[in-house]
């Protein structure tokens, strides 16, 4: 177990072999061998022993700490093929679980959908579920009408009017899959609310030239963490990413002499290529050589605290940027504001929709409309003044 490799301290190896060293102990005195160990075996060590341990010193006794070093300690014996899993990962065994298990795959095969918004709409399918069913049997040939303007209008009660429009969305594509699955009778979906669209939308929040160089500029690229989180903002920024797609880059996934990024982890499931910039490609290049820590883990932007080389995942990767607005003292409602801030941008300097909507991603110009928007200050000059009437 080579904790050193995963940047854990000299101290870190110390009491995790402490904790290994005393369950070892009390695993001989029970007469248990190795290929025998089972999740009870470990549970009644942390469970049990640690609260009654006269164990001498050093004899680890806090369940958290302990816990954690024994499963580091069994996966790396199951690595080693001399134990079985002890610790399987949950299955679905409720038909609650097992439905929405049935509905994750829909989305996967039939929908494509990225894991974000599946994770969203199975949230929602679960709470509709539990409101309506309870502890009771699923039952969902007797859905009625009422039941799912119900759910909506109890819902509305403590959300915000714009969280309706997602929740309203979540609850049709569930109850399409279950006509389309059989076991519910058609028609319900229209009886999820129609919600008015707003009159007139709101132009989100956009970076000046100078927030967004105060942003760039506050980044400490002189230490290899710094490197590494400008790299990350240089992908927000100049290639209009988002953030799942930053978090999913890979090693592999650079290009340097076609000088482009290939993009397998999109919102849409639909790989595409973007290109490498020279300003992207130096602050890639800078991190790589003198900030990645050494990890055979392939992911493109890793941790630097232990277990050290674990991919980021996408909520760090925001964390990362919300702390620089912070530094900078910008107030944005968060990170997607790099990717409104470049395809607006981009447009006012010329490029057509249909060329940002390829950087962006997206399939339709009606979506890249709503990033591209109207420069207001420009259309004041040519401006027409109201004609005066006559007397």
């Amino acid at each position: 177990m080579d904790l050193a490799t995963d940047g854990y301290t000299d101290n870190g190896v110390r009491r995790r072999a402490r904790v290994v060293e005393h369950f070892g102990r009390w695993l001989e005195q029970g007469g248990i061998i190795l290929r025998r160990l089972r999740a009870e075996h470990a549970e009644r060590f942390l469970g049990y022993h640690l609260g009654h341990c006269r164990c001498p010193q050093p004899a680890p006794k806090d369940r958290g700490h302990c816990r954690s070093a024994i499963k580091r300690f069994v996966r790396y014996l199951e690595s080693l093929q001399l134990v079985r899993s002890i610790f399987p990962q949950a299955h679905p065994h409720t038909p609650v679980d097992r439905l929405l298990r049935a509905y994750d795959q829909h989305m996967i095969d039939v929908r494509g959908l990225s894991q974000g918004t599946r994770q969203n709409r199975h949230r929602d399918a679960r709470r509709f579920l539990q409101w309506r069913f309870g502890e009771r049997p699923l039952r969902l040939r007797q859905l009625q009408p009422k039941d799912v303007s119900g759910y909506v209008l109890a819902r509305a009660r403590h959300l915000r009017a714009t969280a309706l429009h997602p929740l309203c969305a979540n609850l049709r594509s569930f109850l399409r899959f279950l006509e389309f699955s059989g076991p519910l009778r058609r028609g319900l979906v229209g009886r999820v609310p129609q919600l008015p669209q707003r009159a007139v939308p709101v132009l989100p929040r956009l970076l000046e030239p100078q927030e967004r160089r105060a942003f760039l500029k506050s980044f400490v690229r002189s230490t290899p963490r710094g490197r590494r989180d400008y790299a990350i903002a240089m992908c927000l920024a100049d290639l209009a990413l988002r953030g799942q797609e930053v978090a999913s880059l890979t090693l592999d996934d650079l290009d340097w002499h076609a000088r482009t990024i290939r993009l397998a982890q999109t919102k849409q499931r639909r790989e595409r290529l973007v290109p490498l910039t020279d300003r992207v490609a130096r602050a890639l290049l800078d991190y790589l050589k003198r900030g990645r820590p050494p990890t055979q883990n392939r992911a493109l932007f890793v941790h630097f605290r232990v277990p050290r080389g674990r991919p980021l995942a996408v909520h760090y990767v925001r964390k990362i940027v919300r702390r620089a607005f912070a530094r900078c003292g910008i107030q944005v409602p968060g990170t997607h504001v790099l990717r409104h801030t470049w395809a607006t941008w981009a447009h006012r300097r010329g490029a057509n929709l249909k060329l940002i909507a390829d950087v962006l991603g997206h399939r339709s110009l009606q979506a890249t409309a709503g990033y591209a928007h109207v420069n207001t200050e420009e259309l004041r000059p040519v401006a027409l003044p109201w004609p005066r009437s006559k007397p």
